[in-house]
């Protein structure tokens, strides 16, 4: 599996999982808030705080259908477009603000782009990598576009067939660019935990050993992405906001808070902790166990030195210090070398 460098982090096999606290534009055009997003996610843990950029004339036509469940809306009915519209308006010189107090708090700096203009805008910023949601994985201009700067790109992979993600990946490779992460994503709003399907991300990674594969979460609490860093994510996007009453964005309902985000994190690296190696035998861990635990083959009664000993001076006790049970036929028909107290494990030692 190749190794992609985002700034200070690293992903890949060997890495701790990247966690990507998935901003969006939970900010409501608030540069403050925007900025509190930026210093809870860093507190909490979190390697990125990533937001979105773009303009409701730009992503969407007007009458273009809502896709994400009423309920996150409150009641607020209407297109893509009227709730885009509401959210879509956070000044650009802000973008330099956030991403400088992303340097100061030492948390990874990103947005997503819904258009081409919108990658001229960031890569003015200067990002170290880009996102690229799951509703443009069919836009083979935007990706090339982002792909041809040469940084790194994430890629979720939400209503795409395999031949889609395949040519996605053929077309940012064919710029030069081969720093890929793919990430599975059920784009449902709130996803179902039985619509997770992280099995097709462990398919992903069979597909593409070479690209490390993360998941990109829409359901609600953290379980289901601790469990996806079970199975092997190398990153998690979980959506995340300051305060979930917040109105307008219908991201607000779906996202962590920052303490759940902060528990979030903390279960994912315990997770990482527990994944551990292979070894054939015990662990470390099980040395104790290993020699007292297991069970031996036991004198019931006082044997005599040079006495033969039969299956009815024996039984099998723990500690496993001494012949193991599966070895009794060796101990049978042998003759004791010493005088073998009753309730001792016998040992190679013991016999001839």
């Amino acid at each position: 599996m190749k190794e992609i460098k985002l700034g200070n982090r690293v992903v890949g096999e060997d890495h701790p999982c990247l966690v990507i606290a998935e901003a969006g534009v939970n900010h409501n055009n608030d540069v403050q808030r925007a900025k509190d997003l930026i210093t809870a996610a860093a507190n909490a843990g979190a390697d990125v705080i990533k937001f979105q950029t773009y303009k409701a004339e730009t992503i969407t036509t007007k009458s273009a259908p809502r896709y994400w469940d009423p309920a996150l809306d409150r009641g607020v009915s209407g297109t893509q477009y009227d709730t885009f519209k509401n959210i879509d308006d956070l000044p650009f010189d802000a973008y330099f603000e956030l991403k400088k107090c992303c340097q100061e708090n030492n948390i990874l700096f990103c947005s997503t782009p819904f258009n081409l203009g919108d990658v001229d805008i960031l890569k003015e910023i200067g990002m170290d990598f880009y996102k690229i949601s799951s509703s443009d994985i069919i836009y083979p201009q935007l990706l090339e576009r982002i792909a041809i700067i040469g940084k790194p790109i994430i890629l979720s992979t939400g209503t795409a067939s395999i031949g889609e993600i395949e040519e996605a990946v053929s077309l940012i490779r064919s710029t030069g660019n081969d720093q890929i992460i793919l990430q599975h994503c059920i784009l449902s709003y709130p996803c179902k935990d039985e619509d997770a399907n992280l099995l097709k991300m462990q398919r992903l990674q069979q597909i593409f050993p070479d690209i490390p594969i993360g998941y990109s979460d829409h359901t609600l609490g953290i379980v289901i992405p601790v469990a996806a860093v079970a199975m092997g994510a190398r990153t998690i996007e979980k959506h995340y906001t300051i305060d979930k009453s917040l109105p307008d964005s219908p991201d607000h309902l779906l996202s962590v808070d920052p303490d759940e985000l902060k528990e979030l994190v903390l279960n994912i690296r315990r997770v990482e902790k527990c994944k551990g190696t292979f070894t054939s035998g015990y662990y470390e861990a099980e040395s104790k166990a290993y020699l007292y635990a297991r069970k031996s083959v036991v004198s019931k009664i006082n044997i005599p030195m040079g006495g033969t000993i039969t299956a009815e001076m024996l039984t099998c006790k723990r500690p496993g210090t001494g012949i193991y049970p599966k070895l009794i036929n060796i101990v049978v028909g042998s003759k004791a070398s010493i005088n073998i107290p009753a309730d001792t494990p016998i040992t190679l030692e013991m016999i001839r």
